[in-house]
């Protein structure tokens, strides 16, 4: 069963008989859920956290309704949560408001739901729509200021955060970790010949190339715009012949690539430093080296990949 929730919250209760024969609405389910409902809001807004929103609300209906599992998926924002483990008996409900949709909630459990279980729970899913919203856009939020307005790459703040992280990560558990720097070859001659849009055009593509490698390798999280034409690329559980490996494709892939830009085609080459973590590397010296690797990479000739080891 499907059941769209609107954000107005309005839910259908049975009706009984008055002595007239006339139907009236059994406002007395209404006031008994009331105060529950209440106290559903409040516990939700206690984050802003998409994942933790719906672990909340499956903590709550776990008390209430014995649930087993709550799946949440929204492909639109590519949001999917999944807690506990699927049972037989199952229901979903879209989450619908005047302006979108905030994607689809399933619950399931062993028990098959009576109708009146089934109303209490579609008026208690209405109490996510708000939550959800709210905790949609504030991950919209969050990546947009950590995000590069032209390529879509990471910008230098996520790049800070993500290696001090992955830095921490890779010491605590004794696992590898890799950075490149990529530069891209005589870019002023791109901007001064052809201008700036033209070098915008090559940027989002050497960026795209670099998604590309990270989605094929599986070993990055995503690359980032470090500044002007230079990018970084963070390489977890990967060594430092894995990350020359992943470095010389990115290499080539771009020293085959051809940007069209009105009547022009054109090609650029890469640059690319890489620089594997040590026992005595912070963060600072990491990156340090992977760019050192990079100036020598153009000192010895452009396109080309160096490594420096610790």
């Amino acid at each position: 069963m499907v059941t769209t929730v609107q954000s107005s919250n309005t839910i259908a209760f049975p009706t009984s008989k008055t002595h007239s024969g006339r139907e009236r609405t059994d406002v007395i389910r209404v006031e008994q859920y009331a105060e529950l409902r209440l106290q559903l809001s409040n516990i939700l807004q206690t984050t802003l956290e998409l994942p933790q929103v719906l672990q909340l609300f499956f903590n709550e209906m776990q008390r209430s309704l014995g649930i087993d599992s709550l799946t949440y998926r929204n492909n639109k924002r590519t949001s999917n949560v999944e807690l506990g483990i699927s049972a037989r008996h199952n229901c979903h409900y879209n989450l619908v408001t005047n302006k979108d949709s905030l994607g689809e909630v399933k619950f399931s459990r062993s028990k098959r739901f009576s109708e009146k279980e089934l109303q209490l729970l579609e008026m208690l899913v209405g109490c996510l729509i708000c939550p959800i919203r709210n905790s949609l856009m504030y991950r919209e939020a969050v990546q947009s200021a950590l995000r590069d307005p032209l390529t879509g790459s990471g910008n230098r703040m996520a790049l800070e955060k993500t290696l001090e992280r992955e830095v921490a990560l890779a010491k605590r558990h004794n696992q590898a970790l890799s950075v490149l720097v990529v530069d891209i070859d005589k870019f002023k001659a791109i901007n001064d010949n052809y201008g700036h849009t033209a070098g915008d055009y090559v940027l989002k593509d050497v960026a795209q190339i670099l998604s590309q490698c990270c989605r094929e390798t599986d070993a990055a999280y995503r690359a980032y715009r470090f500044g002007g034409e230079e990018f970084v690329l963070i390489l977890n559980h990967t060594e430092a012949h894995g990350s020359t490996v992943v470095a010389e494709r990115i290499r080539q892939y771009i020293e085959n690539m051809t940007t069209t830009f009105e009547d022009n085609s054109l090609s650029v080459t890469v640059s690319v430093g890489a620089a594997s973590l040590v026992d005595e590397d912070d963060m600072t010296t990491l990156f340090s080296r992977a760019d050192k690797a990079l100036y020598q990479a153009k000192h010895e000739g452009r396109n080309r990949v160096v490594m420096i080891k610790g």
